[in-house]
């Protein structure tokens, strides 16, 4: 069951969620020198380990990267000897099941009495408002069964067990040595903090409900240092935020208010789950849902598309009063007045679409995240020495300031932009809290003009920028590429990527050769629309034609 299951989660499920902001699992890392984590798909399974022991709390979908992911954060499979089950959705049982791959055959599974009777066949699992019964789960290994308050050690680690139904009959809750609360599906963390975890897939959610009180109460008696740890949905160190609206349900069939800007598109897509990431985001704090992931904003701002939604709906008011109606005026001003109206909804209308279409294209954490590939990509050119100096220039969020430190750990990155009301979304807090988000701190961010750089010459050993100049109306923007340049170090190295076209920068190769006969080295013009960052036809769409990467070395 457990492949197949696996399987039509990761595509069905995958569909059915994606743009509602349920799932946000974490990366594969650490939380702290106890506890870690691996990511599979929209879940987490979670290790701890303690003088040398290491046990795991539920065992994930039957996926197959959990050995390739376990070896990022250091544990062997075949050194898991113990393993407690919050309950038998496939989703945390997944790798144990008898179709599974066999990593886990001699670890001995903890798991709730209650819990215990779907295996048995005793009790069916049903979802959906009990319209739909899941098929029976077989497990092999051995088990141990355990009650509600039973404590228990394995091997000096202390385990107490409780019982919270609702999501499942039986599903078990495990406090670990009186610091960490592993709830699996008991809790959903939300922008606004926890609640009952997802409506169609529990057993009876007014038993949900009343078990998360009663779990609250039971600990906020102990005032216990905890922190409380979800299957789906991050963790917290707060228990007011945990258990902030322990009368309500998690609503699946809708998009989740308030909006979390750092809940992923699709929970599904883990492309930037990554071993490289994992070897950079060492212990990280938490402190909220999604703490791990930054928000970048995206390049068209939230209030456009419902600014040009009310214009096309005015424009449409205007058609329909003047065009269709006549209101006030007949005859051939009645037709100039209708047509003008109608012209003006067709172009508002098809805008609207369009930067539906392009927010969508650039998100960071939709299908295509292009913005996303261009940054990176153009991070790949700055190259800095240990202990050099790089400089952003127009650093809105802070992506490719922040993607330059990472390639750079040894070296400093400084961004600068002037954070005007065209990008109300951007500041430079918003940098900061990306860059403590992203576990990068060899960067700053300041105030700065790119038409004059409050920088002396030859003051970076790299120098970068994207997408900022042909914003800067009025301005050649030869020269303020040179302004840029002005400030590298004689060695030092470029990477700015803008819209190129002639029309606004004017003849490239001959600035390039200019450059060369200044004694830059290496410079060269790469063209970003032949397939590097996007294709020709998608540049046109997306108004991005003559996108070109200026790099070099002075």
């Amino acid at each position: 069951m457990s492949k197949k299951a696996s399987e039509f989660q990761e595509k069905a499920m995958s569909a059915i969620y994606r743009g509602k902001e349920i799932f946000k699992p974490l990366n594969t890392g650490w939380i702290d020198g106890h506890a870690a984590y691996v990511r599979e798909y929209v879940a987490n399974v979670f290790f701890y380990t303690k003088n040398g022991v290491t046990i795991m709390i539920d065992a994930g979908y039957n996926y197959p990267r959990l050995k390739e992911k376990m070896g990022w954060i250091g544990v062997d499979p075949e050194s898991i000897r113990n393993i407690l089950i919050t309950h038998q959705d496939t989703d945390h049982v997944g790798a144990v099941e008898e179709d599974s791959d066999g990593l886990f055959r001699n670890a001995v599974l903890y798991i709730g009495d209650v819990e215990n009777r779907y295996l048995t066949g005793e009790a069916r699992r049903k979802v959906c408002y009990g319209l739909y019964t899941l098929p029976k789960v077989t497990i092999e290994n051995r088990k141990i069964l355990v009650q509600d308050g039973q404590v228990f050690s394995i091997e000096g680690i202390k385990v107490e067990c409780f019982l919270v139904p609702g999501h499942t009959w039986g599903h078990m809750v495990y406090l670990i040595d009186d610091s960490y609360l592993f709830t699996g599906d008991t809790i959903w963390l939300g922008a606004d903090g926890g609640k009952s975890f997802i409506n169609m897939l529990a057993e009876s959610n007014p038993v949900s409900i009343k078990s998360l009180k009663s779990l609250e109460n039971k600990l906020r008696t102990r005032d216990l240092p905890l922190k409380i740890i979800t299957g789906h949905t991050g963790w917290t160190d707060d228990i007011d935020f945990a258990f902030a609206h322990t009368d309500e349900v998690c609503n699946a069939w809708v998009r989740q208010k308030p909006h979390d800007p750092t809940a992923p598109y699709d929970g599904y897509d883990e492309r930037d789950d990554t071993e490289e990431g994992t070897k950079s985001n060492l212990l990280p704090k938490a402190d909220r849902p999604g703490w791990n992931k930054p928000d970048y904003a995206n390049w068209i701002p939230d209030v456009m598309i419902p600014g040009m939604t009310a214009g096309t709906a005015a424009a449409a008011a205007g058609f329909l009063a003047f065009g269709i109606c006549g209101l006030g005026v007949n005859g051939k001003k009645r037709a100039a007045i209708g047509t003008a109206f109608g012209i003006g909804t067709a172009v508002m209308a098809a805008f609207t679409v369009w930067c539906i279409y392009a927010r969508k294209a650039f998100s960071y954490d939709g299908s295509r995240r292009l913005s996303k590939k261009i940054v990176e990509g153009t991070a790949e050119y700055v190259i800095l020495p240990k202990g050099g100096k790089g400089l952003d220039v127009g650093c809105g969020s802070g992506a490719l300031t922040i993607a330059c430190a990472k390639r750079n750990q040894e070296a400093e990155m400084i961004g600068i932009d002037h954070w005007g009301p065209e990008y109300a979304e951007y500041s430079k807090t918003l940098c900061e809290k990306n860059a403590r988000a992203e576990g990068v701190t060899n960067v700053s961010f300041r105030k700065g003009n790119a038409i004059h750089l409050d920088f002396p010459d030859e003051t970076f050993d790299a120098v970068t920028s994207n997408y900022v100049y042909h914003n800067i109306v009025g301005q050649n923007k030869q020269q303020l590429l040179l302004e840029t340049l002005r400030v590298l170090k004689k060695g030092g190295t470029f990477a700015i990527h803008d819209l190129m076209s002639k029309s606004r920068y004017g003849d490239m190769e001959a600035f390039c050769r200019k450059l060369k006969d200044m004694g830059y080295e290496e410079v060269r013009l790469i063209d970003t629309t032949d397939g590097k960052f996007m294709t020709r036809a998608e540049s046109r769409r997306l108004m991005l034609t003559g996108s070109t990467l200026l790099v070099g070395r002075k």
